[in-house]
């Protein structure tokens, strides 16, 4: 019997606008964002965050727009976008944050025909790519998109994720991180590896790290030691069983 979808191509659903969902590296890279208002602030605010060397085009900004260009933060153009800029040209990622739509459509048809990827605010779906609702936790990103159909359940969407995920997380992630890279320099082989890797996912972590009683730098370096003390499935459930049970008694818990 044939599984349902077995031997049809893949692809869009029929009358669905899909899209590819991806993380971006933007670090050092060049990004321009057009507009000069609140839209255009927070549009900016992500790029810097994410290390981008970003552009704002308008004649006027909002004063932490304006605080970030006197810092050198972000370069500011002081002028109305007209097509030619060179900032488009050079820009690796484009926003289209004005209060005029023709404007922000000019924007994008211009990017696009230059090869560049670009965002509409007014209208994500305008251009080449939505920004999704995201939660941050350090290293962990969760985004919800519902490709422009409904921004306010992605929105609504967002804020169960953030109280399901509190800020226990960042240290947690970072902390599997690092013990991560001590099991591939200590296991040579992959399959034990991940098994070990499955293991620590085990561990009573979360509780510990939203008590706030523990210090996470402290508690890394304790499991790092058992970690390369036993590397092996056994040494693995052995620190959950401390983690459950003895931690508490050393001031983890």
């Amino acid at each position: 019997m044939t599984k349902a979808g077995e031997g049809r191509l893949p692809g869009p659903s029929p009358g669905v606008k899909s899209y590819y969902p991806a993380m971006l590296d933007l670090e050092g890279r060049p990004c321009a964002v057009i507009g000069g208002g609140r839209v255009a602030e927070r549009k900016a605010r992500a790029l810097l965050e994410a290390g981008a060397h970003v552009t704002v085009v308008s004649p006027v900004f909002t004063p932490q727009l304006e605080a970030w260009a006197a810092s050198g933060a972000v370069r500011a153009l002081r002028e109305r976008y007209a097509p030619g800029l060179p900032a488009l040209a050079e820009a690796r990622l484009v926003f289209a944050a004005t209060d005029d739509a023709s404007v922000n459509a000019q924007v994008c048809a211009e990017a696009e025909a230059l090869g560049k990827f670009a965002n509409a605010a007014d209208d994500g779906a305008g251009g080449g790519f939505l920004v999704p609702a995201a939660v941050r936790r350090g290293r962990l990103t969760l985004a919800v998109s519902t490709a422009g159909a409904s921004p306010g359940l992605a929105a609504a969407l967002r804020r169960r994720l953030e109280e399901a995920f509190g800020e226990e997380y960042a240290p947690y992630v970072e902390l599997l991180h690092q013990l991560r890279g001590i099991v591939q320099q200590a296991v040579p082989e992959t399959g034990q590896r991940q098994e070990l890797f499955r293991g620590m996912l085990e561990w009573e972590l979360l509780p510990l790290l939203r008590s706030g009683r523990v210090d996470p730098a402290d508690l890394r370096a304790e499991l790092a030691r058992r970690v390369l003390q036993d590397p092996t499935p056994g040494g693995i459930e052995a620190i959950g069983d401390w983690l459950r049970v003895d931690a508490r008694h050393l001031g983890y818990e």
